[in-house]
């Protein structure tokens, strides 16, 4: 099985926790009325900001307390998205999982390790309270001697030692969508119409940005060429799909239930766009991106600005240049960015990816250009479109770990998972025949007992503690659809590799059988990171393996919030030979 293959990164984290610090935070979460982009509405603040603060810490500390107040009119848990919960998977944040719901009222305290570096960040996983606003980010800075890959980018003494600073002041960005139908009745839309709806009325960043309205015609020409080779009719005055059977299937729908404004009836309102300002003395600077989208996938960029990707789902790659970025829900990429432009300000983009047609702007303000007129050039358009041939996307299939870590040369056990729709438009499920229960907070928490009646019904994978798992995601899209959105699946506790992915079905019993009959299907170097990303057209398989190293209960799950909440998501009983006693798991 190699187990030495991730030995390096085990003795780093070690050395790490010999330097381990106690940290605490508060984090008093509150129902009020808030306008990130000028329309009021409830939403979530926490501790009064949105988003929630960054949670800073040194990789090794320990955190005591995260005490979370729940003064909401409804139950809560905040899971730590990353966080690999190592000998803490009572902390992982699942009501029905790894804890009983934060009832309003009461105070839940979460304790864990930082054991490893990054960026990671936090995010509510009861119901699809992330639509609300109940996220921010997490940032765990290695220590001063960390083995850093910045000499792949600059040779130069001085441009490594202003990169490792970069680093440790990095910019934390949260990209988000937002709506202005709360969680609830998002839901309730979604439900009533049978529709999947994907539309929202703004990209946020850093919790600011506006409602754009432009001309249908004009939004539908900045569709990319190969959606709108199947969405064949206008997009709405929001830049949203038509609910087009090709899209949408054949079931039964209730359009005459759309509230109005959902799906279109754009109506313009000014919120305020981030700035976040530089100082070109510094040479470098790091923009480590989050995307805490609950709908979307983005694009992200910044005129004029080349990034070098230097770290994915909190860890380090071999440095990539793009200038820009796709990037899923939950997923997270730093990049290292020059400041070597006249000091001026700078348009940062952040566009949809396909499933609507939308932009959110923040600026990149260099110290001194404050009165500075000057329009910088875009390399994408307000569609996500290069607007040059010369443009740099990230190749997200080339994302060598760094330092070079391998997954062990064959797995003790093997799933085969089909992705889809369940008999309706907008229910989902991992297995196509099974849904994740939509309420787990009712069920008694997993990690008392692995064997609790509530799970009997749920889709579920056991484990057992030291052993490689294999799961191929096969994507099925039934006739008539021929299209479905890309399907972030996240995986909780401990990262995994992605090992190969390819059109087709999976027509193998094993990875090393197709590896053998397919090998140009299988990545050379394996994709180290938290989320996983499914084509969005056609019949197609991506293949996972992970190491069982922390037994408890996970979720592995779609990302994007309407269709986990729709029952896209199983859970992992992980060691299930090795089951750890519960640790605090309740609130007072």
């Amino acid at each position: 099985m190699a187990p030495s293959k991730m030995l390096l990164p085990a003795i780093l984290e070690l050395v790490a926790l010999t330097q381990a610090a106690q940290v605490n935070f508060a984090l008093d979460l509150t129902w009020e009325k808030g306008a990130p982009n000028g329309v009021k509405r409830d939403m979530i603040f926490v501790n009064d900001a949105f988003p929630g603060p960054s949670l800073i810490m040194d990789q090794g500390d320990v955190v005591t307390k995260i005490d979370v107040t729940n003064h909401l009119p409804f139950n809560t848990s905040l899971h730590f998205h990353g966080i690999e919960q190592k000998g803490t998977p009572w902390a992982d944040g699942v009501s029905g999982l790894s804890q009983w719901a934060i009832q309003p009222g009461q105070t839940y305290r979460y304790q864990w390790t930082a054991t490893q570096k990054g960026t990671y960040w936090y995010h509510s996983h009861d119901k699809d309270r992330i639509m609300d606003g109940l996220y921010g980010a997490i940032q765990v800075l290695p220590p001063a001697d960390n083995d850093s890959p910045f000499a792949m980018i600059s040779d130069d003494p001085d441009d490594i030692e202003a990169m490792k600073l970069a680093e440790q002041n990095a910019n934390l960005v949260v990209l988000s969508d937002w709506d202005h139908l709360t969680s609830d009745a998002y839901m309730q839309a979604v439900m009533e119409t049978g529709y999947d709806i994907f539309c929202s009325d703004s990209v946020l960043i850093n919790g600011g940005g506006s409602v754009y309205c432009k001309d249908p015609e004009e939004l539908t020409a900045l569709q990319p060429p190969q959606v709108r080779a199947v969405v064949t009719e206008p997009l709405t005055d929001k830049g949203c799909d038509p609910f087009m059977a090709t899209l949408q299937g054949d079931w039964d729908h209730h359009p005459e239930k759309l509230p109005g404004g959902l799906n279109s009836g754009c109506i313009p309102s000014q919120g305020t766009n981030s700035t976040i300002q530089v100082n070109a003395d510094k040479k470098w600077a790091s923009f480590n991106f989050i995307s805490a989208a609950s709908l979307k996938s983005l694009t992200v960029s910044i005129d004029e600005h080349p990034m070098y990707i230097y770290e994915v789902d909190g860890h380090y790659i071999e440095p990539q240049l793009a200038h820009q970025v796709p990037i899923y829900n939950g997923e997270r990429y730093s990049a290292m960015v020059r400041l070597d432009q006249q000091p001026a300000n700078y348009t940062m983009r952040v566009a949809g990816n396909g499933n609507q047609v939308i932009s959110g702007f923040a600026v990149l303000g260099y110290e001194g250009g404050e009165q500075t007129t000057y329009e910088s050039v875009p390399y994408i358009d307000y569609g996500g479109m290069n607007t040059t041939a010369s443009v740099i996307p990230l190749n997200t299939n080339n994302l060598p770990p760094y330092p070079p870590i391998l997954p062990a040369d064959d797995a003790n056990d093997f799933h085969l998972l089909s992705l889809g729709r369940l008999n309706s438009s907008w229910k989902w499920t991992l297995d196509g025949t099974t849904f994740l229960p939509a309420n787990l907070a009712a069920m008694e928490p997993a990690i008392l007992d692995p064997n609790a009646a509530g799970l009997e019904s749920a889709l579920k994978i056991e484990t057992m503690n030291n052993t490689w798992v294999d799961i191929v995601f096969q994507l099925v899209i039934p006739e008539p659809t021929k299209l479905q959105p890309p399907h972030p699946i996240h995986k909780h506790s401990n990262k995994a590799f992605q090992m190969g992915a390819d059109r087709g079905k999976f027509t193998w019993n094993s990875l090393a059988e197709a590896s053998k009959e397919s090998p140009q299907s299988f990545l050379e170097k394996p994709i180290y990171r938290d989320t996983f990303v499914t084509s969005p057209a056609g019949e197609a398989w991506i293949a996972i393996r992970y190491h069982v190293e922390n037994p408890g209960a996970f979720l592995l799950h779609c990302h994007m919030e309407t269709h986990l909440s729709s029952g896209m998501g199983l859970v992992l009983l992980d060691g299930i030979d090795a089951w750890p006693e519960a640790g605090p798991i309740e609130a007072y």
